[in-house]
């Protein structure tokens, strides 16, 4: 059952890596023709939220796979399926990793100089959301992990405590964080009447400490992801109030300027005004003057 489900998914993802697929963008494709278009950014945009569509798919499939792993009796169902699921998540991890890379393309463009400052905004804030998507997701893919880690831990603890039941609680725990547990089991194997029993669950129990391993690595691996994302969310936030706080300044500027030419306008027709009334009055005084000259001496 877990390998056609394997199988199929593994066509899915050829089918949507094919439409998906995406490399990084280097500087002159980034710049082709003057910055970055609205059609290169949302289309970046909208392949990373395929690939984060496909995560939570992959994630909802990791889950059923450790809940086989955990059910499971047989020793080559158990190998079976902890193979499918290996795959499966370095599959998803490459997937997680690459929307990381585009999530890092899309921020820089919020740094393209030659974009409108209204354009940067609108930039970084649906970056910042899909970003902050991103985040949640790798937290509840990460929650699954350590979910299914604690359940494989009790699992072994339980078996430990059958080798050994007067170990105690730190015992236990050391013995499993140790790689001791393996060896407890070995052991009991050489003074167990049980000899083929015995050895299935020292396999058991040395192929779970390999899981909880596998798993304690890529919780860690998401939560240096985690961090990273939350950087980017919080950068690109300073970018947002920058922005805003430019674009406010700038109105600032122009409602100031905008005055200033009220100001000056209204000046320069005071300024007219006087202009045309003094030329008015130096009409009428050269009129007077040229009657009097006219009267007083022409005339006479």
């Amino acid at each position: 059952m877990s390998r056609d489900r394997f199988n199929e998914l593994q066509g899915y993802s050829d089918r949507e890596d094919t439409a998906i697929e995406m490399g990084p963008l280097d500087n002159s494709q980034a710049a082709g023709g003057g910055g970055y278009s609205d059609g290169r950014f949302f289309n970046l945009l909208d392949n990373a939220a395929r690939q984060m569509a496909q995560i939570d798919e992959h994630i909802g499939l990791i889950a059923n796979l450790h809940e086989q792993a955990l059910a499971v009796t047989s020793e080559s169902k158990y190998r079976q399926i902890s193979s499918d699921r290996d795959q499966l998540v370095a599959d998803t991890n490459g997937i997680i990793a690459g929307v990381k890379q585009n999530l890092d393309i899309l921020a820089r463009t919020v740094d393209d100089p030659t974009s409108s400052k209204e354009q940067r905004v609108l930039y970084a804030t649906r970056q910042q959301t899909l970003a902050k998507k991103f985040s949640e997701q790798l937290q509840r893919y990460r929650q699954m992990e350590y979910q299914y880690s604690q359940r494989n831990r009790e699992r072994l603890e339980r078996q430990y405590r059958i080798a050994r039941p007067d170990a105690t609680d730190e015992e236990v725990a050391n013995a499993i964080d140790n790689d001791q547990a393996g060896q407890v089991f070995a052991q009991s194997v050489m003074h167990s009447n049980r000899i083929g029993d015995a050895r299935r669950v020292l396999r058991d129990v040395e192929e779970r400490q390999a899981d909880i391993k596998k798993i304690d690595k890529t919780i860690s691996e998401l939560a240096q992801m985690f961090v990273e994302v939350s950087e980017m969310v919080n950068r690109q936030q300073e970018v947002i109030d920058s922005i805003d706080t430019a674009v406010e300044e700038t109105q600032v500027h122009v409602e100031s300027g905008r005055k200033e030419v009220n100001t000056a306008i209204v000046l320069r027709i005071k300024a007219r005004k006087k202009l045309w009334i003094i030329l008015f009055i130096s009409i009428i005084i050269i009129v007077v003057i040229v009657l009097i000259v006219y009267f007083t001496v022409i005339k006479k």
